[in-house]
């Protein structure tokens, strides 16, 4: 019938709730305390070994590096050189070289980008012969030569007729090594003079005496 009354408002706080903790207790480890209170100087010295390793290293790989710079420029320079001194030869005609050779080597360095070599023996006529060039107050010989490019460098091409005297050069020093070897003659050995003392210079002249008495 007649209306409830509503609660009055308390004017004193709501009483605290007491939390339940998951630990019972709580350990403090010494040993870490103590080892971390002390490491200070040992994990600067790490660090700085860290830091030396890391520096060696990058340094390591710079120089690497630049090393394969270096050779990639020089490798580039050299091809450039040697494509040059071939075009040169090529124009002077001191090598032959086919149309189909030549269409060849272009393809394959358009394809490749590398260069095949001088052939190792070009076909060139051997030269040999020497000029003087007298002036007023000079005089000079020069003495031209055929020289043949092959892989290993320059070399000089031999005539038949030098060939020919090195060979003769050659069964000569056989022949003579042959001699060397046989056995030689034993020498004689000469008789050691040498003279005689006085006791044995009397000796001798009694068995003389005594020889000629039995006579």
């Amino acid at each position: 019938m007649f209306a409830k009354p509503r609660p009055k408002k308390s004017i004193l706080p709501p009483p605290s709730k007491k939390r339940k903790y998951g630990v019972e207790e709580v350990s403090f480890d010494f040993d870490a305390r103590h080892e971390y209170l002390t490491g200070f100087h040992k994990r600067k010295q790490q660090r700085i070994k860290l830091a030396q390793e890391e520096a060696a290293k990058r340094a390591r790989e710079e120089r690497l590096r630049t090393r394969k710079q270096i050779r990639d420029e020089r490798k580039r320079e050299v091809e450039e050189h040697v494509e040059h001194v071939n075009k040169l030869l090529r124009e002077s005609g001191a090598i032959e070289v086919d149309s189909a050779d030549e269409q060849s080597g272009s393809d394959q360095e358009a394809n490749e980008g590398e260069w095949a070599g001088f052939p190792d023996r070009p076909n060139l006529d051997i030269v040999d012969h020497e000029e003087e060039y007298i002036d007023e107050d000079r005089y000079t010989t020069v003495t031209v030569e055929s020289v043949s490019i092959s892989r290993d460098g320059l070399e000089r091409p031999e005539k038949p007729q030098e060939k020919a005297e090195e060979d003769e050069e050659q069964e000569k020093e056989n022949a003579d090594q042959d001699k060397s070897k046989t056995p030689a003659r034993p020498k004689k050995k000469k008789q050691k003079f040498r003279y005689e003392s006085k006791i044995e210079r009397q000796l001798t002249d009694r068995r003389q005496r005594a020889k000629g008495k039995a006579k």
